[in-house]
């Protein structure tokens, strides 16, 4: 009986339970193999991008670079003002090299492929070097941006690669600008941070199947030939993922080709390391349920036998000798058992009783099995609640982590266009200065009923709308708010209703009404009046487009205390807040536009339409320069409701300045240095201080301006904060306090880094005016300057 019941029952347990075993075994290998391949594609992704990023920043600053006039000059200048002019090209690109630490050397070559001017100075015993037989070299000469392959440096003995410019003059290239850069620090930059990989690492291969950089320090084993076929492999596809075999077990590759050279970004990750803690999971499980089996078979053995085998022998034996005709012997039953074979051994005795016994018996077990099931099925009910609760955790920590992801990709957006905004600033408004400047003065010396008057307003206005576009993009770039003063809400939402600009935005939109609830006791926040007012501009322009058959839009301002974090578009932290709301009835932004809205350049606007793209990027940057939070709920069909949150300050609003002030900003003859290195810029200062009745000196560098300052007293210092190749407008005024203590100073700039001005406001001077010049606004910082002083 044992080996016809028992041991089949326990040979099907243990099958049954060790199926269940390898199949979540391999269900967990699935699931977890399917997390690591997702990981991987995004880490390799966001890493080819980030590569591509940085490399196109490289090919855009010898492109930029290689436009400068004296470079041109040295190639094609000759005898000795082509001597100078090579002097000059070397003093440029050393000035570079020092200021861009990324490029091992910057090197500028004639048509031929010899080398002109390079910084650092090559050594003297350094070999000469003709680039002439370079690929890169004759892309570049047929006026091509280019990177070149990766090179060991015959200088240096590193790892390297150049990105290369043509130089043209009068159209025709005639020469190219280079600039090296040490492969180790490309390496730092993107491979370093995968050290911490435990069981894989990140390299980058070139088209010849060249290993440029590992972050493991592996590229030997990597070059080998039995990585060959892998490599080959990757190079068939742009991107994708594979599994392959090495010595040391499977590996996951995962790689993306670059955008702007032939490169290859590729993470391997080890399967069998990766998989080994499961493995060892399985194993010890397995060994477990084996030991489980077998103390409950032997515990299965020793009952069954005690309990029924035994008990069965003895019906066996009195059996027999009832067989032989002894019907003396009884059947003793185990006292306290009361089961199937106690009633079979009863059956001898009393046929009736043993039925009805069993009956019972059978009741009791129906009854017992009910209340079996339905606690199975309540707990299978608790069960699947959990699980459903557990996977709306999952749900809610997934769209989480993607949002985190969203505003990481908006910061590296925000981050790049502030990089080229900084770089052109300067030099646009420092252009943008003569055309706003010279209209002004021409207006002020030309008769009323002159015919030229209108032209000359229409140069002016164009050149403050250049101006103000330069601001949009110093504000996308959160470079632009220098100014902090005290800024009441309701008097910008007045002023703007009350401006020209609204009213034309109204004849645009007849059938738009505007509903104002401001809130009287509203209190003062610290900012830029004049971002501020181009935030409460633009967001009234969006409502209004957005509402093409008219409707009701509601500006309302109040001041509310957050007393606990709220998490609405962003998360708003606890504070003092002044609160701006715009609420309009268009028709609505769909789900999947509300998260864009933000972004740089984009517009979800028909053609035809106005709108750059850069509206409400431009609020986003203006509400982080105020240190505030915005929020945004909107429905299709019902419309959008906009929500600042700007934090409070205790300081009072200051007096604004008036164009009709014109007495209050003349001069009286005081006697004032400008300083600046762009001849239009100093022409066009002392042409308006003059004309306001002031005494001006004017002088190119901070040099020169140190040593005038030394010579003879000023009573105020116009100091531009960016003078060329020599000290800047800080350092300028450090060195004149040293020697003329509390000099009176204003600062001026197209663009500055915003450190920097405060470190100057701070050793003392009174204000910081950007550029161009406004007559009544430079007018009226130097009178009260000299008024502080």
């Amino acid at each position: 009986m044992s080996r016809t019941i028992l041991l089949p029952t326990l040979a099907i347990l243990a099958i049954g339970l060790i199926a269940v075993l390898v199949m979540e075994h391999l269900n967990a290998r699935s699931i977890l193999r399917e997390e690591l391949s997702k990981r991987l594609d995004r880490e390799v992704t966001l890493s080819a991008k980030l590569i591509d990023s940085w490399l196109q920043a490289r090919m855009i600053d010898l492109n930029t670079w290689s436009r400068q006039s004296i470079l041109a000059e040295a190639l094609t200048r000759e005898e000795i003002s082509g001597h100078s002019d090579r002097v000059a090209a070397r003093a440029l690109l050393a000035n570079l090299k020092s200021g861009y630490q990324q490029y091992e050397s910057l090197f500028l070559a004639d048509r031929q492929g010899a080398i002109v001017a390079i910084a650092p100075p090559a050594e003297p015993a350094s070999p000469a070097v003709h680039l002439a037989d370079h690929p890169y070299f004759q892309q570049a000469l047929q006026g091509t941006t280019v990177i070149s392959d990766a090179i060991v440096s015959r200088f240096s003995h590193h790892k390297t690669f150049t990105v290369a410019a043509p130089v043209t003059a009068g159209g025709t290239v005639v020469g190219v600008l280079g600039g090296v850069i040490d492969f180790a620090m490309f390496k730092t930059l993107f491979l370093d941070d995968f050290r911490i990989k435990q069981h894989g690492y990140a390299f980058v291969a070139d088209s010849r199947h060249q290993i440029l950089g590992s972050s493991h320090a592996n590229e030997s084993d990597l070059s080998a030939s039995r990585y060959e076929p892998v490599l080959r492999r990757i190079a068939e596809a742009h991107r994708g993922m594979f599994t392959h075999a090495l010595a040391d077990g499977q590996i996951l590759t995962t790689f993306q080709h670059l955008e702007r050279t032939d490169w290859v970004f590729v993470i391997d990750q080890s399967l069998d390391h990766t998989l080994l803690a499961l493995n060892q999971a399985f194993q010890i499980n397995t060994a477990g349920a084996i030991l489980i089996l077998v103390v409950l078979s032997a515990m299965i053995v020793f009952l069954f036998r005690r309990r029924i085998v035994q008990r069965l022998q003895d019906i066996l034996r009195v059996t027999m000798t009832v067989r032989r005709g002894d019907f003396s012997q009884r059947i003793t039953n185990a006292p306290g058992c009361s089961d199937e074979i106690s009633e079979l051994t009863e059956s001898f005795n009393s046929m009736i009783d043993r039925l009805d016994r069993t009956v019972g018996d059978l009741n009791d077990e129906i009854r017992v099995r009910r209340q079996t099931e339905a606690d199975l099925a309540h707990h299978q009910a608790n069960l699947e609640k959990i699980i459903a609760i557990r996977s709306s955790e999952l749900q809610k920590e997934i769209g989480e982590r993607l949002k985190a992801e969203e505003r990481l990709g908006r910061a590296e957006k925000l981050e790049m266009i502030g990089t080229l905004a900084g770089g052109v600033a300067h030099d646009l408004n420092n252009i943008l200065s003569g055309i706003v400047s010279y209209p002004d003065l021409l207006l002020m010396k030309l008769p009323a009923d002159s015919p030229l008057q209108p032209a000359l307003r229409t140069i002016k206005e164009s050149g403050e709308k250049a101006a103000a576009i330069v601001q949009d993009l110093l504000t996308l770039a959160r470079r632009g708010v220098t100014v902090r003063e005290p800024v009441n809400l309701n008097k910008l939402i007045t002023n703007y209703l009350a401006s020209p600009e609204f009213h034309l935005l109204q004849s645009h939109h007849p059938a738009m009404r505007i509903y104002t609830d401001c809130a009287p006791d509203l209190f003062n926040i610290l900012g830029s009046p004049v971002h501020l007012a181009k935030t409460i501009m633009n967001l009234i322009a969006n409502g209004a487009e957005a509402m093409d058959q008219g409707g009701e839009m509601h500006i309302r301002t109040e001041n509310r205390y957050v007393d606990s974090s709220l998490r609405g578009y962003e998360k708003i932290s606890q504070g003092d807040y002044v609160v701006l709301e715009i609420k309009d009835q268009g028709c609505g932004i769909g789900e999947e536009d509300l998260d864009k809205i933000f972004e740089p350049f984009y517009t979800s606007k028909k053609m035809g339409k106005s709108g750059t793209g850069l509206g409400m990027a431009v609020v986003w940057g203006t509400v982080k320069d105020h240190d505030g939070s915005i929020d945004c709920a909107s429905t299709l069909g019902i419309g959008t409701t906009f929500t600042l949150y700007f934090p409070v300050t205790t300081q009072h609003q200051i007096h604004q300045l008036r164009d009709d002030e014109r007495e209050e900003y003349q001069g009286r003859g005081e006697h004032i240095l400008v300083v600046d290195d762009i001849g239009e810029q100093r022409e066009i200062a002392a042409t308006i201080l003059t004309e306001l009745g002031y005494r001006v000196s004017t002088v190119a560098s901070g040099e020169e301006a140190v040593q005038m300052a030394g010579e003879q007293q000023f009573d105020l210092l116009l100091l531009d904060m960016i003078l060329g190749e020599g000290m800047d407008g800080l350092d300028t005024y450090r060195r004149i306090i040293e020697q003329t203590p509390g000099q009176a100073a204003i600062i001026t700039s197209g663009f500055s880094e915003t450190d920097r001005i405060a470190e100057a406001i701070r050793l003392g001077v009174g204000q910081y005016i950007k550029k161009p010049y406004m007559i009544s606004r430079l007018g009226m910082a130097i009178r009260n300057e000299l008024a502080r002083s």
